[in-house]
């Protein structure tokens, strides 16, 4: 594996996360804030963001936050002994993932 190929992939994960914090934080950034895509920056979020909306749909968005994230991670991991070529999420597979995030994100914005 090259340097462009690694680079790719975290190019890739990085334009994950920033497209996932912007639909984020479209809809909650003035009251509660998306800084990052870690497990404890989710976390974080998820406690403020609970004390300004209804839980449930913030746990839901939550889960979303922590899939992609896990599967961005995947897609940037290089290790050949951890992970297959072909156990990789695609960067295409994460599409359902906005999909679902959007009609959360709609509901919420008639809250």
């Amino acid at each position: 594996m090259d340097g462009s190929t690694r680079r790719s992939r975290f190019e890739t994960r990085i334009s994950l996360e920033r497209d996932f914090l912007t639909r984020v934080n479209a809809t909650f950034g003035r009251s509660a804030p998306l800084a990052g895509m870690t497990r404890d920056a989710i976390e974080s979020w998820t406690a403020r963001a609970e004390a300004k909306t209804e839980r449930a749909l913030i746990v839901e968005v939550a889960r979303l936050l922590i899939e992609m994230s896990t599967r961005a991670d995947l897609m940037a991991d290089n290790s050949k002994d951890v992970f297959k070529r072909e156990q990789r999420p695609q960067p295409d597979s994460l599409q359902e993932l906005r999909d679902l995030l959007d009609k959360i994100l709609a509901r919420a914005q008639h809250i």
